[in-house]
């Protein structure tokens, strides 16, 4: 649970979502800024009775209020944990009322010692209880987590790497502590698009977490992450725009039969790309080969609203799907 409340803006790689940047931002170009909004999410999707919305709701605060508990599983060591983490994660999905499948596409483990630099697509606040839940990764987050109350305590016992968001001198430490992570054979999980997106639309990669697959001589595992109600892609779970913390719970809760889809997409081998930006561009295409055609943005950053945007005909698509790439229809994946 690393998202912080909208308002802030983010630095390169780490999870949080869209929001108003503060004036301070214009100063910091690094940040990327989401142009996705409320008018985004799609209008009157399924959802449950208000009742059951309310026990979903109590169910999710009752597990977040005893996840600091989750501390005292690192007296018995890193794997335990771990394994504690993994299935608090779970269970918050479950408590709002998310399923989960995962597929696999190719070897799911490296032949090196050292551990991939996992990147995903970013749409949801539940996207960083998605990945812990489906794989064994530490999370790059927000350095100022660290003093939130019970947050903070979570994003601990998940071993999180921290990034100050505000400072961009101490991105080559930051930098640094993933590559000794990925050496040590964890697996670091980061938002590359630094910021969340309606799931319509995305944003760039952005370079900077790249670099530490480089100076480790890491793979890159690109995983997508898709959100479904009744086997359709939603925009329904999106946390983007002015929203609170507390309305995207409520929302996500209140939708019936909201599913996510993983699909761990086969390993960037080192050596492909010869640097960061290549690199990045080369996991982006790959999570966008996975977003249905119909669906997808023909600019990426196109100024329109993304409601009217995802239908634009107007050139070609920047970033269309790579050849012989399957899409995520097949998906047959395991709870």
């Amino acid at each position: 649970m690393t998202a912080p409340p909208p308002g802030t803006a983010p630095s390169p790689g780490t999870t949080a979502p869209a929001g108003a940047v503060p004036p301070s931002a214009a100063a910091a170009p690094w940040r990327p800024v989401s142009s996705c909004d409320r008018g985004c999410l799609h209008p009157r999707p399924p959802t449950v009775g208000h009742l059951r919305r309310t026990l979903r709701i109590a169910a999710f605060l009752l597990l977040l209020a005893h996840l600091p508990l989750l501390a005292l599983t690192r007296l018995a060591g890193h794997r335990v944990s771990d394994a504690a983490y993994r299935c608090s994660m779970r269970g918050i999905l479950r408590s709002v009322g998310v399923r989960w499948t995962v597929t696999i596409h190719g070897a799911h483990a490296p032949t090196s010692p050292v551990a991939p630099l996992v990147v995903s697509n970013h749409t949801s606040w539940l996207d960083v209880t998605v990945l812990p839940a489906a794989l064994p990764v530490r999370l790059v987050s927000r350095a100022d987590l660290r003093r939130w109350p019970v947050i903070g305590w979570i994003a601990a016992v998940g071993r999180s790497l921290y990034v100050d968001r505000d400072r961009l001198s101490t991105l080559p430490d930051s930098v640094a502590r993933i590559t000794a992570a990925l050496r040590r054979g964890d697996a670091v999980a980061v938002f590359a698009e630094g910021t969340t997106w309606c799931g319509a639309a995305g944003g760039r990669y952005r370079p900077a977490a790249f670099q530490a697959a480089l100076d480790a001589g890491a793979a890159v595992r690109p995983v997508a992450v898709r959100y479904r109600i009744a086997g359709t892609l939603t925009t329904g779970a999106s946390y983007v725009g002015s929203m609170s913390a507390a309305e995207s719970v409520r929302n996500t809760a209140a939708l019936r039969g909201l599913a996510v889809d993983v699909t761990v997409l086969p390993l960037i081998p080192p050596g492909t790309a010869p640097d960061r930006r290549s690199l990045a561009a080369l996991a982006e295409r790959a999570v966008d080969a996975h977003s249905p055609v119909a669906l997808r943005c023909s600019r990426r950053h196109c100024s329109a609203r993304h409601a009217g945007c995802t239908r634009c005909a107007g050139g070609p698509r920047e970033n269309g799907p790579v050849a012989g790439a399957p899409l995520t229809n097949d998906l047959k994946g395991r709870r």
